[in-house]
């Protein structure tokens, strides 16, 4: 067997790169690390590399056709879907007082607060597998999910 290291990185068709590109900018603060055109040779042609950090990207978007159906066809997707598929992607804050500056811009940028702030199976809940981790969510202009999180449980050893 083999052991990987972390998630990398999430890529997501949209059907508007440009907008999909300023919310993540500009309520996530993510930078655009590259842009490619319509004659990438990637899915779509046209995608958007964005990085939190000093990796090269952690979300990638790629350009799919206007008419292309949507994964959740309300406004909006739903914590409470019956389907399968993509529930979210999460974001790990450093702090609990990052955490509250960031809920702070979300709200401030407009984004409605969907779900939280919570705390995941905090400990006397009944709860035992929770995390602890203080938690909101909050959806992009695709209806995707995102949460973003602080003080997540860790554990002494890496699982075998």
């Amino acid at each position: 067997m083999f052991k990987m290291r972390k998630i990398g990185h999430v890529g997501f068709w949209t059907r508007d790169l440009d907008r999909m590109q300023e919310f993540y900018t500009k309520v996530l603060g993510f930078r655009v690390t590259s842009r490619s055109g319509s004659g990438a040779r990637v899915p779509g042609g046209s995608c958007v590399f964005l990085r939190c950090d000093v990796t090269h990207h952690e979300v990638v978007f790629f350009q799919a056709p206007a008419e292309a159906p949507s994964l959740y066809p309300q406004a909006g997707n739903s914590m409470k879907e019956t389907k399968a598929g993509f529930q979210h992607i999460a974001f790990e804050l450093p702090s609990r007082q990052e955490w509250l500056r960031a809920l702070a811009h979300v709200r401030s940028c407009g984004v409605e607060i969907a779900y939280g702030p919570l705390v995941h199976g905090p400990e006397g809940d009944g709860f035992e597998a929770g995390s602890g981790n203080r938690a909101f969510y909050f959806c992009d202009p695709d209806g995707n999910y995102i949460e973003l999180y602080c003080d997540i449980m860790t554990f002494e050893e890496a699982a075998p």
